[in-house]
């Protein structure tokens, strides 16, 4: 069995349909149809039910698709280690993490570190924290950096630490000048929450349950990007970490406030590989580099 077919074969698998599958690898639905059919005709078997809309796995295909997946893992490992032979001169490093790193933290470190090492490619997801890491658990990724919630099944984790929530607001807000408020004060302004789904507001309604308060978010969105433009021409407030928002903060586009409360609105951050994987050179320096622009790091459990 051929690297591609399974390639193809476990695309498939995870998309859907062939259709779905094409559009993905950018490869004619045609010729997946063929891998397919050389697999099921090399195994004599059939490894999906066809269905009225999309394909399911068989039985076999079950098996197969799990014999599928460490192969291909074990063949990136091995083209991986070949091209560290030249060094950090060549590679590519597949970067899953949660939209509050994609927005500042990330792009910033790939730029240093492709001026380094110019000859290093990059490719970043962007998803829920939970689904960066099943990526990087799957080998999907090489590695993830993501807020975390509880402990996750499948990684290891090479960074944790915290980061507290702040306020945002624009410069000529009524509160600039002031170095923090009270979670209490931030009904009395128009505000910009993320969904309820995510992190940031979990931690954020938790607090706001402890004491009391009662909050009618003027916007909310389930991107942090869309919280920036309300801030900016409003007299409004966003909750956030300064993580995503570090280049506009140093250029005085925006200010943050330190939010005070009873519970603390701190989230835990964590860089996440494979279990049990043994990452390329080059992933292990750029996992340096994230780890140099995050907050200093808790001290991991034995």
């Amino acid at each position: 069995m051929q690297t591609t077919s399974l390639r193809y074969f476990l695309t498939v698998a995870r998309a859907g349909s062939i259709a779905a599958a094409s559009a993905q690898l950018n490869v004619a639905a045609s010729a997946i149809s063929r891998q397919i059919a050389n697999l099921e005709a090399e195994l004599d078997c059939v490894l999906f039910e066809r269905l009225p809309r999309g394909m399911a796995l068989s039985p076999a295909g079950e098996l197969l698709a799990r014999h599928a997946h460490q192969v291909l893992v074990r063949a990136d490992q091995v083209v991986m280690e070949i091209r560290e032979i030249e060094g950090l001169a060549r590679g590519r490093i597949r970067v899953a993490c949660s939209e509050g790193f994609a927005l500042d933290i990330i792009p910033n470190v790939i730029a240093d570190f492709h001026a380094d090492y110019p000859g290093i490619r990059f490719e970043v997801s962007m998803l829920p924290p939970a689904q960066a890491t099943t990526l990087v658990a799957q080998g999907e990724a090489d590695v993830a950096i993501t807020f975390a919630m509880s402990p996750a099944e499948g990684v290891d984790v090479l960074y944790d630490g915290t980061v507290e929530m702040i306020a945002l607001a624009a410069p000529d807000h009524p509160l600039a000048g002031q170095p923090s408020l009270h979670l209490s004060d931030m009904p009395k302004y128009p505000l910009a929450l993320p969904t309820r789904d995510t992190t940031v507001r979990l931690v954020f309604d938790a607090a706001c349950q402890t004491e009391g308060i009662v909050v009618e978010p003027v916007l909310t969105a389930n991107v942090l990007s869309a919280l920036l433009p309300f801030v900016r021409r409003s007299r409004g407030l966003a909750l956030m970490s300064a993580l995503p928002v570090q280049t506009p903060l140093r250029l005085n586009e925006i200010i943050s406030l330190t939010i005070r409360s009873r519970m603390p609105l701190t989230r835990t951050i964590q860089i996440q590989a494979m279990r049990g994987r043994r990452l390329p050179r080059s992933v292990q320096a750029f996992v340096s580099r994230i780890r140099a622009a995050l907050p200093p790091a808790r001290e991991l459990a034995p």
